[in-house]
């Protein structure tokens, strides 16, 4: 008895690191900056201090000696939180690799002839045919000249040779640069012609009522200037012929 108490007080400091990587959704809200790494973070913690004597520990009574007291020990847990201490921007690439191989290889053009044509398989229709008109879906190469007509459109009666040239309903007005007249857009077929019929109608007659059409395109090119025009040539896309029948 009448020994002083003694107490000792030992600190431990662990530091513990490791490298997070963040999600890809979550490296675009940072990268957009709707997202802020201190938001990873947490706050700095402190437990209560916490008894090791064998009554806390559950082993029973304690054990009194004679001039003996009872040591306890207490820990106390103190966290500094999870902080942030450098971030990096790495890449990930994928770990699935692509092999090509090229066993030939040429580079060639095209050359097209001056003029080429385009007819089609004669249409049909049951009843007989008293107008006709055609729309057309076509490119001609920025490089040739406005002032020359490269595409050409004819539609011709099956079992007659003479072809009429048609201007479609979707061009502006132009002119055969042969006769100077307009080229017709509606071509009408054995009806008489009215006092009020437009510049752009033409007005046919035939011996025979109309009930097969053919359709062609006649595509030109510049013949000077091989080099530049010889690989290039007006396209026709689509084309649409309307044949109107007899009520």
């Amino acid at each position: 008895m009448g020994k002083k108490k003694r107490t000792s007080t030992s600190v431990t400091n662990t530091v513990k690191t490791k490298v997070v990587k963040l999600t890809y959704l979550q490296t675009l809200a940072v990268s957009d900056q709707m997202l802020s790494v201190s938001d990873l973070e947490t706050d700095q913690y402190t437990s209560s201090p916490q008894s090791s004597s064998s009554r806390e520990r559950g082993y029973g009574l304690p054990v009194l000696g004679i001039g003996k007291k009872k040591k306890k020990a207490t820990s106390v847990f103190e966290t500094t939180g999870v902080k942030i201490k450098d971030q990096w921007l790495q890449p990930y690439f994928d770990k699935i690799s692509y092999k090509i191989g090229v066993k030939e290889l040429s580079v060639s053009s095209y050359l097209f002839a001056e003029a080429s044509e385009f007819v089609s398989v004669p249409f049909k229709s049951p009843k007989e045919i008293i107008k006709v008109s055609i729309l057309v879906d076509d490119y001609i190469p920025p490089v040739f000249s406005t002032a020359v007509q490269w595409m050409k459109y004819f539609i011709r009666v099956e079992g007659e040779e003479k072809w009429i040239r048609v201007n479609p309903l979707n061009k502006p007005t132009i002119f055969d640069s042969d006769t100077g007249l307009i080229i017709p857009k509606i071509i009408n077929f054995n009806v008489p012609k009215p006092g009020t019929a437009q510049l752009e109608d033409k007005f046919n007659y035939t011996d025979d009522p109309v009930k097969l059409m053919r359709f062609r395109a006649v595509l030109l090119r510049p013949a000077d200037n091989e080099a530049t025009t010889a690989s290039m040539t007006p396209l026709l896309k689509s084309y649409r012929l309307t044949m109107v029948p007899r009520v």
